[in-house]
């Protein structure tokens, strides 16, 4: 997959494109199925796939304070979009020409000088300044063009149509099992490994030690059964996001104790999954009481995963 910047680059493309358009925060299953499409009208032309999207939300421009969270890591949306098989990607640099640019110029410097032939989006899609571009925009400006243009609905639950907004809601209130149905994979992010308090080495549950991403929403704090990736190899665990408040001085945090696993990896890159959200956070009054929970966690993360299939 190819990375593209600008307008402009996509005039290296001499083949025939289908776009797929979109802000694809999530990648959840209504994006899939917008880029499965694209992907498929592609190669009934034996033409190219480029995703077209932006570099940063709208909001950063319009309202800083009020960008809303990810749920999904900008480098983990890169390595999806491999497994999906999309030729380029187009991130545009999210500017205020961009916010200003009129909906037929926007359509302009896709289409003049390339050789496209069908664009997918889904029904919600907007573009333009102010959003006033919609898919009828698409169709009234392009199919005399003979560009192909497919309206894909939005994907139903049973709370309303999969959206970030639903799954980054999900997150944030520990519904695990809804966000990993909505995005077709489990919530995850990456983190380096630093070096923590050891405190869990001595209590006989040694843990991984990460700081949490500002930019992604956080599941609340409490007691996960979770996949660890460590160097290419996946594991399961069961980890804690919060601050231990049974001990002085803690800081936020996430920490994974990984079940068969006891390397030193202080440095190095993981990436975490959270399966399933177990139980909040406690106070213990008493180290054993703490030892005996742990233990209890442990026994009802390796339940769920042990039954788990990814």
């Amino acid at each position: 997959m190819k990375q593209l910047h600008s307008f402009d680059d996509l005039h290296q493309i001499h083949s025939k494109i289908v776009y797929a358009l979109g802000t694809f925060d999530g990648l959840h299953k209504g994006h899939q199925k917008v880029i499965d499409n694209a992907i498929a009208e592609a190669k009934q032309y034996n033409g190219v796939t480029v995703l077209v999207t932006f570099d940063a939300h709208p909001m950063t421009i319009l309202r800083p304070e009020r960008v809303p969270k990810r749920v999904l890591a900008a480098d983990i949306m890169d390595e999806i979009l491999e497994t999906l098989q999309v030729d380029y990607i187009l991130r545009l640099p999210m500017n205020q020409d961009l916010l200003n640019m009129s909906p037929s110029d926007f359509l302009h410097h896709l289409c003049d000088g390339l050789d496209v032939v069908g664009m997918v989006v889904g029904t919600n899609f907007t573009f333009g300044a102010k959003g006033v571009g919609t898919p009828k925009t698409m169709i009234d400006a392009l199919t005399s063009k003979g560009i192909h243009i497919i309206v894909e609905p939005l994907l139903p639950t049973l709370e309303g149509p999969i959206s970030s907004t639903a799954i980054r809601k999900a997150i944030e209130e520990g519904r695990m099992e809804d966000a990993t149905s909505w995005l077709g994979r489990p919530y995850q992010f990456k983190g380096i490994v630093i070096k923590g308090d050891q405190r869990g080495r001595t209590l006989g549950f040694p843990t991984l030690n990460l700081l949490l991403p500002n930019e992604m929403a956080i599941p609340p704090d409490g007691v996960y059964a979770n996949r660890v990736c460590i160097d290419g190899v996946w594991y399961n665990g069961v980890g804690n996001i919060g601050d231990n408040p049974t001990f002085m001085n803690q800081y936020h945090r996430c920490e994974v104790h990984v079940f068969d696993f006891d390397r030193n990896i202080y440095g190095h890159q993981v990436t975490v999954q959270f399966i399933s959200y177990l139980r909040g956070e406690i106070k213990f009054n008493a180290l054993q009481d703490l030892i005996d929970q742990m233990k209890i966690d442990e026994a009802q993360a390796l339940s769920i995963l042990q039954d788990y299939r990814p």
